[in-house]
């Protein structure tokens, strides 16, 4: 009889690719997959029912309405998380109070697993808010529970009152769960730092992509450089008001996004930018199979937060696999990561006098950058998702009751 695994998030399907992944990976391992996630009506929820109906009678699916109807949960919860800001003065280490402030769908997540059995022999939790509901359960029920750090929490926010929230979150469930993923060393590094104890049974498992989502273009021969970044929205806050000056109207250059245009950055940003070239997002695979059209892939995280120069972007290890020449800002992740693989990019900060030496060294070397091509998508082949998840499947098989 299968294995039983159940997935649980305060995300959705379509907003949380790494769980999706590992669904499929469970999936193709002959594990009986259940998830627990929420359903929102934004932008998410159509890409999100695609996913629901691609995995269809394949998983147990249980979607938690994660908006204002039905009224009386959403405010209940929301009632908990006000709440809750009073109680940790008084009760500064109660599991469930921690919980219900980091994310308020925690409770939610809560009263949805009252109603589910126990008949699971392991647990996954993604994202904070979902920890302590998945610890209660597992202890209620005796289920081995992984915890996956997909971001570091206490380095989101601005107010180091609510990172410490999340610090004492880590500190009460992190010891207590049967091994621990995270997807970059420098998010598992600080988060044990912040535990002051090192944790028995954890992994790092980069979110790699599956080889076959990429291959090798024919050789570009235009006579300019050309840089692609994509990302879900093209916007504000995301390293592209530095870089868009620096490349402006230079006819040496095109530059190449891939994603839903803010209005409002367009018109501050884009107008009058000839070599600039915005297209519609494009589905997962075709865009990967896309990036070796271009020269140079640009990586350019502002280091916004404490997590954002802990986490390695997703963008970058598409450019990585695809073997596109990569152009990343100077985060201790992704200069971590460049300094274990030099040849396939260039580190820079995002000053304007850095990235126009970068763009200028770019454009030197783009010959050699074209010439090697195949090679870095060649080394990069040793990298993928195929490999990098039988590290998954280890702890799974060997910590499932």
């Amino acid at each position: 009889m299968a294995k039983q695994i159940l997935f649980i998030t305060t995300h959705n399907l379509a907003t949380n690719p790494r769980l999706v992944k590992e669904m499929e990976l469970a999936l193709q391992n002959n594990f009986a997959v259940s998830v627990i996630c929420f359903e929102f009506n934004n932008w998410s929820r159509q890409l999100n029912e695609e996913l629901k109906n691609k995995f269809g009678s394949k998983i147990n699916y249980t979607g938690i309405p994660g908006n204002r109807k039905p009224l009386w949960p959403w405010l209940m919860s929301s009632l908990l998380f006000i709440l809750s800001k009073w109680v940790l003065i008084f009760l500064p280490q109660s599991k469930f109070w921690l919980s219900v402030r980091c994310n308020k769908r925690s409770w939610l997540l809560m009263q949805a697993l009252k109603k589910m059995s126990g008949n699971y022999q392991l647990l996954l939790a993604h994202n904070a808010g979902s920890f302590y509901p998945a610890l209660q359960f597992a202890t209620k029920h005796n289920i081995p529970l992984g915890i996956d750090l997909e971001d570091y929490h206490p380095g989101e926010s601005k107010q180091e009152r609510i990172n410490n929230f999340f610090k004492q979150l880590n500190r009460a469930i992190l010891p207590k769960a049967t091994f621990i993923t995270a997807a970059s060393p420098d998010i598992l590094e600080h988060s044990e730092k912040d535990l002051g104890v090192a944790l028995k049974n954890k992994r790092v498992v980069l979110n790699y992509f599956p080889s076959t989502e990429f291959e090798l273009s024919v050789a570009n021969n235009s006579a300019g450089l050309s840089l692609v970044w994509f990302s879900q929205n093209i916007s504000f806050g995301r390293g592209l008001e530095q870089l868009i000056p620096v490349i402006k109207n230079n006819p040496s250059i095109a530059l190449h996004l891939f994603g839903h245009c803010n209005a409002h950055f367009k018109n501050q940003w884009l107008n009058d930018a000839e070599n600039i070239h915005v297209h519609h997002p494009l589905p997962q695979v075709q865009l990967h199979r896309r990036l070796s059209q271009f020269d140079v892939g640009l990586a350019i995280e502002p280091g916004k937060d404490l997590n954002n120069e802990l986490a390695l972007s997703n963008k970058m290890l598409a450019y990585f696999q695809s073997g596109t020449f990569i152009l990343a800002s100077n985060t201790p992740a992704q200069s971590r990561f460049l300094n274990l693989f030099p040849e396939h990019g260039l580190v820079s900060g995002l000053q304007t006098p850095e990235l126009k030496q970068a763009m200028e060294t770019l454009l030197q070397q783009k010959e050699s950058i074209r010439a090697l091509a195949k090679q870095r998508f060649e080394k990069a082949r040793l990298h993928n998702w195929e490999i990098e998840s039988q590290s998954l499947l280890e702890l799974w098989k060997g910590h499932s009751n």
